[in-house]
């Protein structure tokens, strides 16, 4: 899984502030061929969707089957006391003592893994580094060096004490892990992105693992910010030209020759006639066929399902809002004995899916688990049934909240009664760098919301509709123009709400 990248292939003028996305989504200025193959060879999702299109609730619906809302941790609980509105964003978490994916496919006899990005336990820790020391973690100067050795072993400690976090919600194995984003290492140094790091714990727990079934939750950071297509000083240097022994564990100097050497990624990239800053896309793809070899050393590539994905998107700042930008997402699944090759599936589907198709693949019974499942399994799919698995989805997303029929979307935009009294009596709310603002962001993250709000123009309109078919870019709101088609979409939405219990939401529930 991939961080912040959308299925959306960038218009040229937008290239400096884009991510892109892979070739098997209709680019052709990428180069991934080995995810591209696999996608051909499997099924690619056209109409793939995640309900939040921030990293925290997006990842607790893909590691639950559950809808952000309806979260159950600290953080969250804290912030939204039972009877209020919820204002979902990075402040979901996977639940101690409440099962979730790793958890139940560990009662199905599944070894469990993860690697590489978390952000779905201990927001405050994260957040706030004057709780390290209480909470068993070592601090270290943001200018620190990792070769310096005192510094380096307070880094590798603190990741040995976040892997072992991590193992108490379900995973057998935690390795090359961050807690949260890179910045959240609050170390310069350590500020980049390293795929060649967590590719050799992933393959190691496939070394270890390949006896008995196993689920591997793979996260990368890319192309999360620091965007690692951004040059500083003429080097992309958050990216392929980053020190490769600067790790989430600090400075460490282990053998990555199975992998291609960053200079060599780029010089292939370049001499294809493609923009190199966008190589790290081939550096993400050699990262997956490391993992296709090693499956198939080990025998067990044929019956292993491999899925490209990733957690929301970004495009034209469509993160933290539910506009395709954010919420639509690349997907494709790889199955040589399970899925015929060149398939396609075309209706919608949500990462709300990905935890009872897996269950249901694995042999549970999905009608006697102790959790609530908001999805429904993809395995019909999967063996080839075309027919839609969902007549709408559902959304949400800080204070805004929205439903998508196949041609269809309706996004709603309401608050709590004490922000509406503010927004009623002409008061202004703080937005990010000093600015002021008629209405409050969707999200409590100021430089998330200027930049929604800034690129997306009817960002604060409280009811939108799109005709998608006629205007995929959702620049034309016919709310006010289709009165009968927004009342079928209210009641969607409604029927939606309904289903969480004790949590209002404006005029609907």
């Amino acid at each position: 899984m991939t961080d912040d990248q959308s299925a959306i292939v960038p218009k040229q003028s937008d290239l400096e502030v884009q991510s892109r996305p892979f070739g098997f989504n209709g680019d052709a200025e990428v180069h991934t061929p080995i995810i591209d193959d696999l996608a051909k060879k499997g099924m690619i999702f056209r109409r793939a969707y995640v309900s939040s299109s921030v990293c925290s609730p997006s990842r607790y619906t893909m590691l639950t089957g559950r809808y952000a809302g309806r979260c159950e941790g600290p953080t969250f609980l804290k912030q939204h006391p039972k009877g209020s509105m919820t204002r979902v964003e990075n402040n979901t978490e996977l639940e101690i003592n409440k099962d979730n994916l790793p958890r139940l496919l560990q009662k199905q006899g599944y070894k469990t893994g993860i690697v590489g990005k978390s952000h779905v336990i201990d927001h405050e820790v994260i957040m706030n580094k004057h709780l390290w020391k209480e909470n068993g973690l070592h601090a270290y100067n943001k200018k620190a060096n990792p070769k310096d050795k005192s510094v380096n072993s307070a880094m590798k400690h603190n990741h040995s004490v976040w892997a072992k976090r991590m193992k108490a919600y379900g995973f057998d194995y935690a390795n090359g892990v961050y807690a949260g984003n890179l910045r959240e290492l609050y170390n310069d140094s350590l500020n980049a992105h390293n795929i060649e790091w967590k590719n050799k714990v992933a393959l190691d727990f496939i070394e270890s693992s390949s006896e008995q079934p196993f689920f591997l939750y793979y996260s990368e950071t890319i192309p999360h910010g620091p965007a690692p297509w951004l040059k500083k000083h003429g080097k992309f240097a958050h990216g392929l030209d980053a020190n490769p022994k600067f790790t989430g564990e600090g400075y460490l100097d282990a053998d990555y020759s199975y992998l291609p050497t960053r200079d060599e990624i780029k010089k292939e990239v370049e001499s294809l006639g493609k923009d190199v800053a966008h190589a790290w896309l081939r550096w993400f793809d050699h990262a997956v066929g490391a993992v296709v070899d090693k499956l198939k050393e080990k025998g067990i590539y044929e019956n292993t399902i491999i899925i490209i994905t990733s957690d929301h998107g970004n495009y034209n700042a469509g993160k933290t809002t539910l506009y395709e930008s954010g919420v639509r997402v690349p997907l494709m699944m790889h199955w040589p004995a399970g899925i015929k090759a060149n398939s396609e599936y075309n209706e919608l589907v949500q990462n709300i899916d990905f935890t009872p198709t897996f269950l249901d693949l694995a042999g549970a019974d999905l009608k006697n688990i102790n959790t609530k499942l908001d999805g429904v399994s993809l395995k019909q799919v999967l063996n080839g049934d075309k027919r839609p698995i969902h007549d709408y989805l559902f959304f949400e997303l800080g204070y805004a909240r929205g439903v998508l029929t196949k041609d269809w979307k309706y996004i709603t935009v309401r608050y709590t009664k004490d922000i509406q009294d503010k927004i009623n009596t002409g008061i202004e709310f703080s937005g990010w760098k000093g600015r002021k603002n008629a209405f409050p962001y969707y999200t409590r993250n100021g430089h998330l919301g200027h930049h929604a709000s800034k690129d997306n123009p009817l960002y604060f309109h409280s009811d939108q509709l799109f005709n998608l078919k006629e205007d995929p870019s959702e620049s034309f709101n016919i709310f006010e123009n289709e009165p009968n088609k927004s009342d079928t979409m209210k009641k969607l939405l409604i029927q939606s709400l309904k289903t969480f219990v004790n949590r209002p939401y404006g005029e609907f529930n």
